[in-house]
């Protein structure tokens, strides 16, 4: 961590950092992956304002961005940004008319959608604002055997008549349009297939390999229904870091997401297919050492929501490790030091989140480094005084 000592040097503890360099090295490898897709970036894996400026810049075919929530949506309207796909349903009144509002006046937002009542309820809030709503569609693409169920517990349109039945529901509906379909490939894309069981991720390799064919036959039936029923629609979308390759060589998607892959936390630690530099993480002073072999950092305990090979924070610093019995903790964080290295009260301890977003809603900025040089701090959600979910 010599290259960051001397940029972050005057800064109090903890921080949370960005990495440039490394930020730009991933745009550059992603890029490769997508081909000739258009790129939505999941705002849930960035939470920075600034951040998804400096992505709009840099990343080629960028189209837009897959938001989390309505209110979320509403402030980064408001800030300037356009073309948005809200990638789950909402169904928070207040917020959504102030979407309507942000339609009227030319922006481009498109609701998530996957069942009867979730149309209803936006349907009669779009009559009462009289505004006529994009919608898309969201297919379950998980795949149901005897033994396991590979994906995702989301969307209810499982097979071709779930989706013929929404699409007819939806058309009764005048003040929906639908314009697009969203088939995520969540087994593929987010399942950790490298985990330290080793016979482990041969079998879930085995299962991600067996389903592609299948993950790729669902949605081309299920998006030919919906263009046969529809019309051309504006977007088809797919994908995630973690199936990029596989995602951008399916023909019927016209887009692919790009979100955690940015910031490349330590989830991707687990992923055969992706090859990223670490760019974000966040560092701790060391305030305690009651033995020898143990020092104690204020802080860290930022654990992962999900399930993980590991949940807590990736220690960067190198010769520590978590003590067994107490992990990361609230506001304080015991390791045990290898006796290779030395630590001192004083010293800094630098850390990767599990996540990438979630890294975000503890500091409210990330300081940004670049060729060693201190280079400023993005603003994050919460620097902006924010907090959506």
């Amino acid at each position: 961590m010599k290259k960051y000592k001397r940029a972050f040097e005057t800064l109090e503890r903890p921080f949370a950092w960005l990495d440039l360099d490394a930020l730009d090295a991933n745009i550059a490898t992603l890029s490769l992956q997508t081909k000739d897709k258009r790129v939505r970036i999941a705002t849930k894996s960035v939470r920075s304002v600034e951040v998804l400026r400096y992505l709009e810049e840099h990343v080629p075919y960028m189209c837009g961005y897959m938001t989390y929530s309505a209110a979320e949506t509403d402030y980064l309207a408001q800030q300037g940004l356009n073309h948005f796909l809200i990638g789950y349903p909402v169904y928070e009144t207040e917020s959504v008319r102030n979407l309507c509002k942000w339609i009227k006046k030319g922006k481009d937002i498109t609701f998530m959608i996957d069942a009867l009542a979730q149309a209803g309820w936006l349907h009669q809030i779009a009559k009462e604002q009289e505004v006529k709503v994009n919608v898309c569609i969201d297919l379950n693409l998980s795949i149901k055997t005897p033994i396991v169920y590979f994906g995702t517990r989301r969307s209810s349109i499982t097979t071709i008549d779930d989706a013929s039945l929404l699409i007819d529901q939806l058309q009764a509906m005048s003040s929906l349009e639908i314009v697009g379909v969203m088939g995520y490939e969540a087994q593929l894309a987010g399942v950790q297939n490298q985990p330290k069981n080793k016979a482990k991720g041969l079998m879930i390799q085995q299962l991600q390999q067996q389903t592609k064919e299948k993950v790729t036959k669902l949605r081309q039936q299920m998006v030919a229904l919906v263009k046969q029923k529809v019309g051309d629609l504006q977007f088809v979308n797919g994908g995630g870091t973690g199936s990029l390759a596989f995602t951008a060589n399916s023909k019927e998607v016209t887009e692919v997401t790009i979100g955690s892959g940015f910031y490349a936390p330590s989830i991707f630690d687990f992923h055969k297919s992706v090859k990223l530099e670490s760019a974000a993480g966040f560092a701790l002073r060391v305030t305690r050492k009651p033995t020898s072999d143990t020092i104690v950092c204020h802080g860290g305990g930022y654990i992962a929501s999900g399930i993980s090979e590991q949940r807590e924070p990736t220690i960067l610093s190198a010769g520590l490790t978590y003590y067994p019995t107490e992990g990361a903790g609230e506001v304080q964080t015991p390791l045990k030091v290898s006796t290779k290295e030395h630590y001192e009260i004083g010293d800094t301890v630098y850390f990767r989140h599990v996540k990438a977003g979630e890294l975000c809603e503890h500091f409210k900025a990330l300081h940004l480094v670049r060729s060693e040089k201190y280079k400023g701090a993005f603003n994050t959600y919460r620097g902006d005084g924010q907090c959506f979910l």
